[in-house]
């Protein structure tokens, strides 16, 4: 995929959404919204479903807004990019619908690249949250791994794992995601 230029025109339309205005944010969908569907189908997913991954995106993006989670709005390639990551979730809870994960998980947009300077922030973030979490207990550390780094597990077999409730396991990822978004609000206002 080739990157496109951004006019001034969008440039605005983007500067609005990012502000948090509702119209705007229906331009860019409308903009958009197709090259998502037709990613999705590409990768054979049903229409139906690719349809419900583009509202998903968008949604996901909204809720990200209005969090202030977003810094830019690379369109198209941001919503590609989180199709792309709805879509890999979507397999790894029911991979008999689908062909090959690897496949899949190979083909991240290249127009989501990010800029070096945005790597740069995000590997900042990166060592600021490690440094969060070997602040945890290493049964929250653990908690923390396996949820994150086999998806496909459920909280009740975590809790298992760890020896620990799955009310227990529930409440330290809100904890521990609570501590990194704390983090992720000073990165912003530094």
């Amino acid at each position: 995929m080739q990157a496109k230029k951004m006019d001034r025109g969008d440039a605005d339309v983007v500067e609005r959404a990012l502000a948090g205005e509702r119209e705007a944010w229906g331009e860019l969908i409308q903009r958009h919204s197709r090259e998502v569907l037709v990613f999705l189908l590409a990768r054979g997913v049903r229409l139906d479903r690719a349809q419900e991954l583009v509202q998903e995106t968008w949604a996901t993006l909204l809720a990200q807004q209005a969090r202030g989670g977003l810094r830019q709005l690379r369109l198209p390639g941001l919503a590609l990019t989180q199709a792309h990551y709805l879509l890999l979730h979507e397999v790894r809870r029911r991979p008999e619908r689908f062909a090959s994960l690897e496949d899949l998980e190979a083909e991240v947009p290249e127009e989501a690249v990010p800029s070096p300077e945005a790597r740069l922030l995000s590997r900042q973030e990166l060592e600021r949250a490690r440094a969060l979490l070997e602040q945890c207990s290493p049964s929250g550390q653990r908690v923390f791994q396996l949820v994150f780094g086999r998806p496909e597990l459920s909280h009740a077999e975590v809790a298992e794992h760890v020896g620990l409730s799955v009310q227990r396991v529930r409440q330290i990822l809100w904890e521990i995601r609570g501590r990194l978004r704390q983090l992720l609000r000073e990165d912003r206002h530094e």
